[in-house]
């Protein structure tokens, strides 16, 4: 990230979803009215260009082919998140922490999402703009959102989330989405052993990529494009973790894994066209939960392994 302003990254994915919410509503994955707001020029007006369906069939074909899988993946992906918070919201979770919340949404779209406080957590540069665009689009900074700007490579994101009221004696989800492949294995564990010594039954929704792509971006399609232009936009990719040693990687941290799926396979019940989605299936979403006691005992005797 360069100094003094927001994610790049951020304001792609943004992008994405304003794409994305341009087309019918019979035939949106995902449809998030704010999106538009968090860009800037030129991507304004890009989207604004993707309300035109010509135009938008365009854009998509070139995204697709410049990067492939990736705007399939993002959208899937959010689409799968929204639908996961949505259960989260309706089953007694009173807090949810969105860690690196970039220029996430759920906050003001997700319906019933007014009845439980957030906490949006981010580098300050972007929590910065994110809190101005909300403000322009909304008139005011909503009462159950809490803006908590942090550096996760050099501040403690328990410190600043109890600073901000944050209870972590109540039953809460954590989502951590897109941030941990720009981190150190370090910051990684460390962030995700705090998750774990919040309550019991404490849900975690959690993104990260297989390594293998970070060692050789060619092997895998798509990755040596999004490597190249992570890195131009001096945002690359730095951590992974290999699919076949994430259970035991987050045992390490004290969380139980629940699931662990595949852009291949989260993409699936939202792009049913008959022909697979080449792309991006190095990027990998999970869900996880602080075990109780019996759980916590069992996950004691594991033995942590480094995969940096």
């Amino acid at each position: 990230m360069k100094a003094h302003r927001p994610s790049r990254t951020a304001e792609h994915n943004a992008l994405f979803r304003a794409i994305e919410s341009s087309r019918p509503s019979e035939l949106r994955v995902v449809n998030d009215p704010m999106a538009w707001r968090f860009l800037g020029m030129p991507f304004r007006l890009v989207a604004l260009l993707a309300r035109n369906r010509a135009c938008r069939t365009l854009l998509c074909r070139y995204i697709d082919y410049r990067w492939p899988g990736s705007r399939t993946s993002l959208i899937a992906r959010t689409r799968w998140i929204d639908e996961h918070l949505t259960l989260a919201l309706n089953s007694g979770v009173h807090q949810v922490v969105l860690l690196g919340a970039g220029f996430d949404s759920r906050p003001y779209r997700l319906a019933d999402a007014n009845q439980v406080q957030f906490f949006e957590v981010d580098h300050p540069n972007t929590s910065a703009v994110k809190k101005a665009h909300v403000t322009r689009s909304l008139g005011t900074l909503p009462a159950h959102v809490r803006f908590v700007s942090v550096d996760f490579r050099h501040m403690s994101v328990r410190q600043v989330l109890e600073e901000a009221g944050f209870d972590p004696s109540v039953p809460s989800l954590v989502l951590w989405e897109g941030v941990s492949n720009y981190l150190t294995e370090e910051s990684v564990r460390e962030t995700l052993s705090f998750v774990a010594e919040l309550s019991a039954g404490t849900q975690l929704v959690f993104t990260y990529v297989d390594d293998a792509v970070i060692r050789n971006p060619a092997a895998s399609i798509g990755g040596h494009e999004v490597q190249q232009t992570f890195a131009r936009l001096q945002e690359p990719w730095t951590f992974g973790i290999p699919p076949d040693h994430a259970t035991a990687f987050f045992e390490e941290c004290g969380l139980s894994l629940d699931s662990d799926l595949s852009a291949a396979e989260y993409r699936k019940p939202y792009y049913d066209s008959g022909a697979p989605i080449r792309g991006y299936e190095f990027y990998h979403v999970v869900t996880a939960h602080v075990p109780g006691e019996a759980e916590g005992q069992r996950s004691n005797d594991s033995v942590e392994v480094h995969y940096a």
